[in-house]
């Protein structure tokens, strides 16, 4: 089975190229040294700290070149090549991927809902992405994630915690409180990756407090994504075990 999409034009194509390198040195923040084509060292920006702990010196990568002048790091890792899966790595399309994959009918436990709108400020909801809408009126809320945490051939969560997931959770229990569904969206960004694992050994405080809202009401959905080096689109419900 391969993870493939099925309805639509992907949501992400890139207009520029993306460049090769290989990571050279990690540091312990979102800065990582790459070396480029031509043997030159540069700094390179990853998205997220979950990222740079998943990358290993002398790892492929793929990289965009930043066209703003004024930018001090040039760089932006894109895609990581680890152990032959290509994972995409920019989670600032994960609210056009989701918006996407609603439109077209992709995800299933969404399909009674007809109507897909951001959470805005006025919402004061700021720590959740989407209100779904269906015809009797009926609310949906939904928090999007990424899942980069990978074990035994299988997407693993959590492998942490925040204060802005812990504000979310609060968030959350408030509005099932008034009758309304709430969901976390869990995408996991490459190909050939059919199930993901909810783990306790990775961040024992952080499992137990999905542990909890789980049992309280909140619903965990997980979808993987066609990846490929020039565009990404979500593409099948992933099963998650426990």
């Amino acid at each position: 089975m391969n993870l493939t999409a099925r309805y639509g034009e992907p949501v992400l194509k890139y207009r520029h190229p993306l460049f090769p390198a290989t990571v050279v040195k990690r540091y312990n923040s979102m800065i990582i040294d790459i070396k480029l084509s031509d043997d030159s060292v540069v700094p390179a920006f990853c998205a997220r700290k979950e990222i740079n702990s998943i990358c290993t010196d002398g790892m492929e990568v793929l990289v965009k070149r930043s066209t703003n002048k004024n930018r001090i790091i040039k760089y932006k890792i894109e895609y990581i090549n680890k152990d032959g899966r290509l994972i995409f790595t920019s989670p600032r399309y994960e609210e056009r991927l989701f918006k996407e994959a609603f439109g077209s009918k992709v995800i299933s436990e969404f399909a009674r809902y007809t109507d897909c709108r951001r959470i805005e400020p006025d919402d004061h909801l700021p720590h959740i992405h989407f209100e779904l809408t269906d015809t009797s009126g009926g609310k949906c809320f939904v928090f999007i994630t990424t899942l980069y945490g990978y074990q035994g051939g299988k997407a693993i969560f959590p492998i942490g915690i925040d204060f802005f997931e812990i504000e979310m959770f609060e968030e959350m229990r408030k509005l099932r409180a008034n009758g309304h569904e709430t969901y976390v969206f869990m995408i996991v960004p490459q190909n050939n990756c059919f199930e993901a694992k909810f783990v306790w050994n990775a961040a024992p405080v952080a499992a137990a407090k999905l542990f909890e809202e789980a049992k309280n009401g909140l619903k965990f959905i997980s979808y993987g994504c066609n990846v490929d080096k020039t565009n990404v689109s979500i593409a099948e419900k992933i099963e998650i075990t426990y």
